[in-house]
């Protein structure tokens, strides 16, 4: 079996995804920032997964270039799951112009840099599969996420895009996008430490959006059910991976109010 990118694994989804993927079979490549919960990763698979850890910033192309020639090495590249993610609360006119740079470098340029790394060898294959995990404020938008949620959207549109592109040059490979919900996932506190942030200074209002949107994370769902949804769609072939099904009917009530002029709805209320 072909080798598996999953970067971002060194926690939440990513950590899900990679013991999905390695109990399947997968030999796999793991990446993320931090090396030690890289290396508690690596220490959880089975004893028999085969595992190259590749610690490195996902909005370096050159950063996955190693990660193909890594899986390259094991095998071949079967599929690349571009998971690393970054959240930072704020309202627009507030949230600092580094913090903006940060979610457009790692949330936008780290799916760039990895469908760009990926899908040469892919289509040259004629085999493999992409996914981009994405979110469902990839489809709807939330008050106080305004760079998180412009960043998802430009992930959403780019993977339909390349859907489409690969449509006509290489149909034997895949992509799909992934818009969970909330999922329980260390994502808040790892996203302030690759900020370098130690105490926020958010607004009352932000404050207040930050500690409902922080809730809501802590009783999401679990990370496996996103990692179960990932492999029962690139085993089908599937483009859309939504795990909760709130997230549609959001995205339809979305597409309802522009039909009919309607503003949007305020999703936390």
């Amino acid at each position: 079996m072909d080798a598996a990118i999953v970067t971002g694994a060194g926690g939440g989804i990513g950590t899900a995804v990679a013991h999905r993927l390695a109990d399947d079979g997968w030999s796999l490549v793991v990446a993320d920032r931090d090396p030690v919960a890289l290396d508690r990763l690596v220490g959880e698979l089975p004893a028999t997964a085969v595992c190259e850890a590749v610690v490195g910033d996902v909005a370096e192309g050159d950063h996955h270039a190693v990660l193909v020639e890594a899986a390259l090495d094991l095998g071949g590249l079967g599929l690349s799951v571009l998971n690393a993610g970054v959240v930072l609360p704020g309202l627009v006119w507030e949230l600092p112009e580094t913090q903006w740079d940060l979610h457009v470098r790692v949330n936008l340029w780290g799916v760039v840099h990895g469908v760009r790394a990926a899908l040469p060898v892919m289509v040259d294959n004629g085999r493999g599969h992409v996914v981009a995990v994405a979110s469902g404020a990839g489809l709807v938008a939330a008050p106080g996420l305004s760079a998180y949620t412009a960043s998802k959207h430009a992930v959403v549109g780019l993977m339909e895009s390349t859907h489409h592109e690969l449509a006509r040059v290489a149909p034997g490979v895949g992509v799909s996008v992934v818009c969970p919900g909330n999922i329980r996932t260390p994502m808040p506190v790892t996203s302030l430490a690759a900020a370098g942030i130690e105490d926020e200074q958010l607004s009352p209002v932000a404050e207040q959006v930050a500690t409902t949107i922080r809730a809501g994370v802590d009783a999401g769902a679990e990370p496996a059910t996103v990692a179960d949804a990932i492999v029962d769609a690139v085993a089908e072939r599937r483009f859309w991976v939504l795990p909760q099904p709130e997230v549609a009917l959001g995205a339809l009530d979305r597409v309802q109010r522009i039909v009919d002029g309607r503003p949007p709805v305020d999703l936390l209320g």
